[in-house]
């Protein structure tokens, strides 16, 4: 009897434990999320390029997410990122060989979306003038095809690496993705108005639209 509470006891707190590591990870994606949208924000945006300029909107971006970023990928508590050279004999070939597809998929999908778009306009930077909206190239069949990339790139880590601590940090990013691609679209109707509104009426959200309106 006392065997078997020790056990009650000791599965209790494992689970415990495997649960609060998934909220911290969780929290540590929604901090993240939070710093990208926030700085992205039209408001905040604008307030640090009167202040600092284009260069200094960069850099503050760039270190903030990196920083904000770091405590996410800790939060994973997985370094065995090899495990499949290691230990063969634990890979599911079904899963690793999606993992390839959703991950060539993901590369070729930021390639085509790069074509379209620069660094300059990604970042949205400039003040002088309003960026053109870019409909061309992948953005005539999808709004956010670099989300799209983002979002197979997470599904294959997934596939990679079917833990759950993996499984818990590519949803939670995959969900921040899709509520970071509408408070985008909130921000691009504000830029754009009707020429957006059209846009969107035409384009897919992530997966592209098989007919566009330049077909």
């Amino acid at each position: 009897m006392v065997i078997y509470k020790l056990y009650v006891i000791n599965a209790t707190a494992q689970v415990v434990t495997s649960m609060f590591e998934h909220l911290a990870i969780v929290a540590s994606v929604t901090i993240f999320g939070i710093q990208h949208s926030g700085i992205s924000a039209l408001r905040v945006k604008h307030w640090i390029i009167d202040r600092w300029g284009q260069k200094g909107y960069s850099r503050i971006f760039n270190v903030t997410s990196v920083l904000a970023l770091i405590p996410a990928s800790l939060s994973l508590n997985y370094w065995d990122w090899l495990y499949f050279l290691q230990s063969p004999e634990l890979v599911n070939p079904l899963l690793f060989l999606s993992g390839v597809i959703l991950l060539a998929l993901g590369v070729v999908v930021a390639i085509l979306a790069s074509r379209s778009i620069s660094v300059s306009t990604v970042a949205d930077m400039r003040t002088d003038r309003k960026p053109a909206l870019v409909t061309g190239g992948l953005y005539a069949r999808t709004r956010h095809p670099l989300y799209l990339a983002t979002i197979l790139f997470l599904l294959s880590l997934v596939a990679f690496y079917p833990f759950s601590n993996i499984l818990t940090f590519s949803l939670a990013f995959v969900v921040y993705v899709v509520i970071g691609g509408y408070l985008e679209e909130r921000k691009l109707v504000i830029q754009y108005g009707t020429e957006y509104l059209t846009y969107r009426k035409t384009t897919g959200f992530l997966l592209p639209r098989l007919s566009s309106r330049n077909d």
